[in-house]
């Protein structure tokens, strides 16, 4: 669960009146394997990720599938 820290300054003697925080309703994954477009039943050492259009998730495999017989590689600018 995330920290949540408050700072309240009074200028007047009667200090403040009331206080409340809210923790917003979204939640997040704890794990990889937890999020809904993600398939990690095969998740092994070394293994990779791949999308997979047919599920509309992304896979974990150690070794790359491609229908078109070539990969790719682009790991973009950093």
């Amino acid at each position: 669960m995330a920290v949540i820290k408050a700072k309240i300054n009074s200028n007047n003697s009667a200090g403040p009146q009331q206080v409340s925080v809210t923790v917003p309703s979204a939640t997040r994954a704890n794990t990889f394997q937890s999020l809904n477009d993600v398939n990690a039943t095969n998740l092994t050492d070394g293994a990779l990720i791949q999308y997979d259009a047919s599920t509309q998730k992304f896979t974990t495999r150690n070794e790359l599938q491609t229908t078109t017989g070539t990969i790719t590689f682009n790991g973009g600018n950093f």
